[in-house]
């Protein structure tokens, strides 16, 4: 099994952070950002945009959550390059880490599409929870609508989810 590690992006990663969200598996469900937009984010206070690397060293997904007021955190992005490998379970883990022990948030949630069963699971296998579905809530590359599903995990679930 690899071994993660993790680096803040840098405007190096745009190119690869673009690509990621245009991937085959990850295209239908995530917006398409610009290498310029990317850019623009990096560095923002109370953001982190981590890459995972692999125990090669080479870029295997990416998080991004973010301090909305200072109890709260949003998970705004969680893409991996190969599915199934057990980067998304080590980037959530340390996204939910970040926000809950390095950060001390009280709450933490995202947003998904309902089509995406994969990144569902895994949400529920950590403990968080659907809290509503916003009908039409997600707009596709291809233009289609699509149901968006609100997740939350609050902080003593998070804890016995640890245990």
């Amino acid at each position: 099994m690899s071994t993660f590690t993790e680096r803040d992006a840098t405007p190096d990663d745009a190119a690869w952070i673009v690509a990621l969200h245009a991937a085959p598996h990850a295209r239908p469900f995530l917006q398409q950002p610009t290498e310029q937009g990317v850019r623009a984010s990096l560095g923002r206070e109370n953001y982190a945009e981590r890459i995972v690397l692999d125990d090669a060293g080479e870029r295997v997904a990416l998080w991004r959550a973010s301090l909305d007021e200072a109890w709260i955190a949003e998970l705004r992005t969680l893409a991996v390059a190969l599915p199934g490998k057990g980067a998304g379970t080590w980037a959530l883990r340390r996204a939910l880490a970040w926000a809950f022990g390095e950060r001390g948030v009280h709450r933490v949630f995202l947003y998904v599409t309902a089509a995406n069963a994969r990144a569902r699971a895994l949400y529920e296998r950590y403990g968080l929870t659907l809290e509503g579905t916003e009908r039409d809530g997600f707009r596709s590359p291809d233009g289609t609508f699509e149901d968006l599903c609100h997740y939350g995990i609050l902080e003593d679930e998070w804890r016995d989810t640890r245990r």
